[in-house]
């Protein structure tokens, strides 16, 4: 009995044996995605010198993935922006970051297939941030990714374009880095709505000739100044001539005119118009919005629409002058130092949306 033991029953508990442990390890396996992974999507102004570790600060980059797995987590070193997650297109929760570099962004998930996609709230006067790739647990991996949608829209812009205080209770509010979103500004909303890509090139502040805050002594960046760049904290020109958008938006202005002495006409007029001509030599095939509004008071729209004006003499009429009208409602619609809010944004959006539908013929 004990010959037929050894000879028999016991190498086939040791072989049970070795597959539980071998099952065991395959399902806690770690698999690590670098950054630089095929099936990793990237959206926005990135700095890829670095392929395994992008660098990036304009708000409302975005990163996909597809992957089959329980959990998730994002090598991420940042400490001073926020970001949106969503699993399989729902918002998971709010990352806010902190010293640590990885974060762990899904669990408890059914063991299928899944997606991701983290988007960016905050603006680049929060920092960099360094995106490393995705740490899969319990066997998890990546797939490739579903295909990009067709349509491409940038927009160019201020702090209504970054979202400055859109999740502020109320107009009295103080801005902070937890009331800012740019997945709910204007542009990303209406771009959901028109089914496109987007990349968003904004700053708070920011103007054409000289920005909020700027006195005759002290000028700041301007954006014809740091449109050019990859990120707005860094020196590398951003060259992609593989990304084309179909449309270019672009809200600028108002902060030319926070104080007086105000610019003069003339040189307010020729920077935008040249502004203008430098979009036209990065995008040949570009549709060119060039909007102002929603403010009572804009002293900026008959300059821009004088700009606009004189880029069609040029025989180019792919562009079209948007003077968005005061739509938003007071204080119902207003975030952070009054700001739009979410509410506000949607507005915008739909103002916006068939006006862009119409000149595009997205229908």
């Amino acid at each position: 009995m004990i010959k037929i033991f050894l000879k028999f029953i016991l190498p086939l508990l040791i072989a049970v044996a070795v597959l539980i442990i071998l099952h065991q390890c395959d399902s806690n396996e770690i698999n690590f995605v670098d950054a630089d992974h095929p099936n990793i999507q990237y959206f926005g102004r990135f700095n890829f010198s670095d392929p395994k570790n992008p660098e990036f600060d304009w708000p409302g980059i975005y990163i996909k993935a597809q992957f089959w797995g329980t959990n998730c987590s994002v090598r991420l070193k940042d400490g001073n922006n926020d970001y949106n997650v969503f699993i399989d297109n729902q918002l998971t929760f709010v990352l806010r970051t902190t010293s640590d570099t990885l974060y762990r962004v899904a669990q408890f998930l059914e063991n299928k297939r899944h997606s991701i996609m983290i988007t960016k709230r905050t603006e680049a006067s929060f920092g960099k941030g360094v995106f490393s790739g995705f740490v899969f647990e319990n066997g998890g991996r990546i797939f490739k990714p579903q295909p990009a949608k067709l349509r491409r829209i940038e927009f160019i812009g201020d702090s209504f374009v970054a979202g400055y205080g859109n999740e502020g209770p109320d107009p009295k509010c103080d801005f902070s880095r937890e009331t800012e979103n740019n997945y709910s500004a204007y542009g990303p909303v209406l771009a959901r709505k028109l089914r496109a890509e987007y990349h968003i090139i904004a700053a708070s502040g920011i103007g054409v000739v000289r920005s909020y805050g700027d006195t005759l002594t002290h000028h700041g960046k301007t954006m014809p100044q740091v449109y050019p760049l990859t990120c707005f904290n860094d020196t590398l020109i951003y060259d992609d001539p593989d990304w084309q958008p179909d449309a270019v938006v672009i809200r600028l202005g108002r902060n030319d005119f926070w104080r007086k002495p105000y610019p003069k006409k003339s040189l307010f007029q020729n920077t935008y118009l040249q502004f203008l001509k430098s979009i036209r030599a990065m995008y040949p095939n570009s549709y060119l919005f060039a909007i102002s509004g929603p403010i009572l008071q804009d002293p900026n729209s008959s300059y821009i629409s004088w700009a606009v004006k004189k880029f069609k003499e040029t025989s180019d009429k792919k562009i079209t002058f948007i003077r968005i009208p005061s739509i938003l409602k007071r204080p119902q619609d207003f975030g952070c130092n009054w700001h739009p809010n979410v509410q506000g944004h949607i507005k915008i959006a739909e103002f916006l949306e068939h006006k862009i539908r119409e000149k595009l013929l997205w229908f």
